[in-house]
Formats: C-alpha cells, sequence, structure tokens
C-alpha cells in the first residue's frame, strides 16, 4: 500500500522521503493525513478505552462511593471521532503558525508546502504518539520532522528551520502556562467560592 510505504519513508529515510513527495499536490497531502489522522486516533481511543476501564474497575472495587461509570463502543466511538477532529483542525493551524515563523526568517514559498510539512510529520504519531509516557517521543520527532521539512520545502537553513519550529512551541507552551494560571487563581475561586455558598 502506497500510503505504508510513504510512512515508512519518513520514519526510516525522511530527507528523501521528503523530496519525492516535495512536488505532490496539497490534496495528496491530505490524503496521506487523514491516514495518519484516523490511526492515531483509532490507537488513542482504544488506549484511552483501555486506561479508563482498568482504572473505573479499580476504583469501583476500592472506592465504591466514586463509582464511575463504564464505557462502551459509543464512547470509543466519540473518542475517536473528537481526536480525528482535533487533528484536522490542529494541524492546519499549526500548519500556519509554522508558515507565518517560516516567512519571518525568510522562507518565500506558498502556504501549501509548509502545511504539506505539518501533515507529513505526523507521521510518528502513528507509532507512539498515542503511548502513555512514550508519546512524548513522539511529538519530538515530529518536531524533528517540522525541521527537516522546512529546510527543504522553505529552502530555510537549519537553524532558521529549527527556529521557526521551536519559537512557536514556546509561545504555545507560554500561552498554556498563562491559561492554567488564570485558572487557578481566578476561575478556581470563583467556582469555589459559588459552591460554598
Amino acid at each position: 500500500m502506497d500510503l505504508l510505504k510513504k510512512a515508512k519513508g519518513f520514519l526510516a529515510d525522511p530527507v528523501k522521503e521528503f523530496e519525492n513527495s516535495k512536488e505532490e499536490p496539497l490534496e495528496e497531502a491530505l490524503k496521506y493525513y487523514l491516514f495518519i489522522a484516523a490511526v492515531f486516533s483509532l490507537l488513542s481511543a482504544i488506549m484511552t478505552f483501555i486506561i479508563y476501564s482498568t482504572v473505573s474497575s479499580m476504583v469501583n472495587q476500592n472506592l465504591p462511593m466514586l463509582s464511575l461509570p463504564s464505557r462502551g463502543f459509543s464512547e470509543l466511538f466519540s473518542d475517536f471521532f473528537m481526536s480525528f477532529i482535533l487533528m484536522l483542525i490542529c494541524v492546519f493551524i499549526w500548519g500556519a503558525l509554522l508558515h507565518a515563523m517560516a516567512y519571518i526568517l525568510g522562507g518565500r514559498w506558498e502556504i501549501s508546502r509548509t502545511i504539506k510539512v505539518a501533515m507529513y510529520s505526523s507521521t510518528p504519531l502513528i507509532i507512539m504518539g498515542w503511548i502513555p509516557m512514550l508519546g512524548i517521543f513522539g511529538w519530538i520527532w515530529v518536531g524533528a520532522l517540522d525541521v527537516v521539512g522546512l529546510h527543504q520545502y522553505q529552502d530555510l537553513p537549519a537553524g532558521k528551520a529549527i527556529a521557526s519550529v521551536m519559537i512557536p512551541i514556546i509561545l504555545l507552551i507560554i500561552l498554556a502556562i498563562a491559561l492554567l494560571v488564570v485558572a487557578v487563581t481566578i476561575i478556581v475561586p470563583m467556582v469555589m467560592e459559588g459552591i460554598s455558598v
């Protein structure tokens, strides 16, 4: 199957596979990404189901007053569907962030090339992105492939390609921390105050 061959190429020899896929239209990259998103979402949903079932079984046996509800096929499908939709949305957002940074640093090729980089770079997620604890290494691998892809598709020097990936990541981490601080310092006290009234 061509999709599996392409996935193997991005995992084993990404420089060559990025070069081979450089002139493919965005539609081909999207087909490939739909495959990646479907596999990742399915494996993530199954893993979530297994973890939840294990935890809920232990909680229900040892702490019956908490009584966690069981999850069935509908929840499994819901997890798959939500993950799949989120991946479709996020790849375009991430691609736009990468493109903006690459453009600032001198990349002048069209945005479709950068979106393709974001799509192709997601390949490691089917290997380990869905595994608890190991998932972080899958995401680091995705970042490394983003660098390789930007270097090739936007003709950026390695240092600028690294910066194009790292700066948005750092900004997103800062944003997440800021939102967490707001939630902890403002929203949680408001909720607790409402509960105590």
